[in-house]
């Protein structure tokens, strides 16, 4: 892998051609795995560990140096489930947090750019290395007086990167969806305004005060404060927290420490959806911190959705009538969240035995459920390689961040095993009154 990037890759043969390449290859290696049973092998049909581990080492590069969206599939790929082998997916989780770095002399040109003055005399100290880099920007430790500051820097020339990026995966998405009742413009339309978002961190700054206010009354959250006079359109400031990332929480934390973090990311998400209809629309475990106590730092707030009060009172109603076996009104409650999208031959029975098993966690009482691997690669195969009503389901907008939301929270509750009262939690979300931020 190169020490370090100047410039981003753009047109068609460095660009386009090789992001649709790791796109094709990330999703056939995903769907495959998920089809097997997340992993499940004949012994005629062995996995070559060394093989698979190359393989994700050349994606850790290839997609490090493209940054954008394609590393985005390589994070989510990192972690859920049977996605990738075992070892594989160990080596691909350097992308939540790490991959290869922009000079510092592009990153000092940025800052002076939008800041009107050399990182130098902006701040005390500055780090010209990154303890971070990721899909958009890269974060350098700094100092203003005694405060130490973490410094997102976005890549020069990312926005660009983007649009291309989203051109060549919106037009595969639009071609596979061919035939199927699913929207595939507004689904790309949807996915491009979130993404774009991403690059504005005035927005993101907004979002992070906002949520930060939202969260302000819970122990066990922290979300850092910005220094908006140190922060613009692509350089956004905020206080650094020193705690344990993902990995190193799941393989050094205590159980205790770990359920009650999963127990916070999931009533946070609940919470902040059911009753106000905001939340951050992505999940991946480099966009928390975790402490020895079990709290979480949450971080990154540039993909925050917002959502009708009208559609998430429809969502609500649904739930309800899940954990109460309200069978009869099902079928027109699916209807009005516009998940069906061919009425002729939908098979509601299947679909209610599905969400009955999605459901699980928050209708047993007893021993609290423990989230497990397992139990989201069962999911999948009901969801959509086993379901009957895949070419009869829609998918409207307003779900495409909520499906990513939910397979990547489950997925990181199932890594961290977390064991907690899910139910107090989801039927209080549910049943409680909508209040607008």
């Amino acid at each position: 892998m190169a020490d370090e990037l100047r410039e981003l890759a753009s047109g068609f043969r460095k660009r386009t051609l090789l992001t649709a390449k790791l796109a094709g290859r990330m999703g056939l290696a995903m769907a495959k795995r998920t089809v097997r049973g997340g992993g499940a092998r004949s012994d005629d049909d062995p996995i070559d560990v060394e093989r698979a581990k190359q393989g994700a080492r050349e994606l850790v590069r290839e997609m490090g140096t493209l940054k954008g969206l394609v590393m985005k599939v390589g994070q989510m790929a990192s972690y859920l489930p049977g996605a990738l082998p075992d070892e594989a997916q160990a080596i691909l989780a350097q992308l939540q947090a790490e991959s290869v770095a922009m000079s510092y002399d592009r990153v000092a040109e940025v800052v002076r750019e939008e800041l009107g003055a050399a990182p130098e005399s902006l701040f005390d100290d500055f780090d010209e290395k990154p303890f971070a880099a990721a899909s958009i920007g890269q974060v350098h430790l700094a100092r203003i007086g005694a405060r130490r500051v973490a410094v997102k820097v976005q890549y020069p020339g990312i926005e660009a990167a983007l649009q291309s990026d989203l051109s060549t995966i919106g037009f595969l998405t639009k071609v596979s969806m061919l035939g199927l009742p699913i929207d595939g413009v507004a689904l790309v339309d949807e996915l491009r305004a979130r993404i774009l978002e991403e690059c504005d961190y005035r927005l993101e700054a907004r979002n992070q005060g906002e949520l930060g206010a939202l969260l302000a009354g819970d122990p066990q959250v922290h979300v850092p404060s910005v220094v908006h006079e140190r922060s613009a359109g692509r350089v956004l400031t905020t206080d650094y927290v020193d705690a344990m990332r993902f990995a190193q929480f799941v393989a050094e934390g205590r159980q205790e420490a770990k359920d009650r973090a999963g127990e916070t990311i999931f009533r946070t998400c609940m919470s902040s959806l059911f009753q106000h209809g905001v939340y951050n629309g992505d999940p991946h475990p480099g966009n928390y911190l975790f402490h020895e106590d079990g709290r979480v730092t949450f971080l990154d707030f540039g993909c925050v959705r917002r959502y009708e009060e009208a559609f998430i009172e429809r969502w609500k109603c649904f739930a309800r009538g899940i954990l109460d076996g309200d069978r009869e009104r099902f079928p027109e409650r699916l209807r009005a969240l516009g998940l069906v999208g061919r009425e002729r031959g939908f098979d509601y029975d299947h679909q209610w035995e599905v969400l009955q098993y999605l459901y699980t966690p928050f209708m047993q009482r007893g021993p609290f459920h423990t989230y497990s691997d397992d139990y989201v690669k069962k999911s999948y195969g009901l969801m959509i390689f086993e379901n009957p009503n895949q070419r009869r389901t829609a998918c409207p907008p307003e779900w495409l961040l909520l499906n990513r939301l939910q397979w990547g929270m489950n997925a990181i509750l199932a890594k961290l095993g977390a064991t907690a009262p899910w139910p107090d939690h989801f039927e209080r979300a549910a049943r409680g009154p909508f209040a607008s931020c």
